[in-house]
């Protein structure tokens, strides 16, 4: 039997550029980008400084694409959307918030960075979690 036989990798990918949509919005300037950027003390040209767009864009795809496999392989082939979205909330909410929260009691993050993150990861991940859930 093989670790990867019963997941859909079509609902892997599509979940994966979800994510990354999901992030597009949550951090542009229509949502909370603006919030973000000055929690970071950050301005629109210290992005020309860094990684071109479309290296961000092709890693930010590939990360999440391998958080989807994983979490397909979690909720696994017996699911529904319903099942999918409150195990991506899970992760969200038990691991990876709360590792977030670590990361800004010890790097001085305000609460106001950390609730931007956790909140774009709990949306993002019970969104994947719901497509997964789905379309296993």
């Amino acid at each position: 039997m093989s670790f990867f036989q019963d997941i859909n990798f079509w609902a892997v990918l599509i979940a994966a550029i979800t994510k990354v949509v999901i992030g597009s919005f949550w951090y542009s300037p229509l949502i909370l980008g603006k919030t973000w950027m000055a929690e970071n003390k950050l301005c629109e040209a210290d992005f020309m400084k860094g990684h071109p767009i479309w290296i961000m864009a092709l890693l930010s795809l590939t990360f999440a694409f391998i958080g989807a496999l994983a979490m397909a392989y979690f909720i696994g082939s017996d699911s529904t959307w319903l099942t999918g979205a409150g195990i991506g909330a899970l992760v969200a909410i038990v691991w990876i918030s709360t590792s977030k929260a670590n990361t800004t009691l010890y790097e001085n993050y305000s609460f106001k960075h950390y609730l931007i993150h956790a909140g774009y990861d709990i949306f993002s991940y019970t969104a994947m979690g719901a497509i997964l859930g789905a379309y296993h």
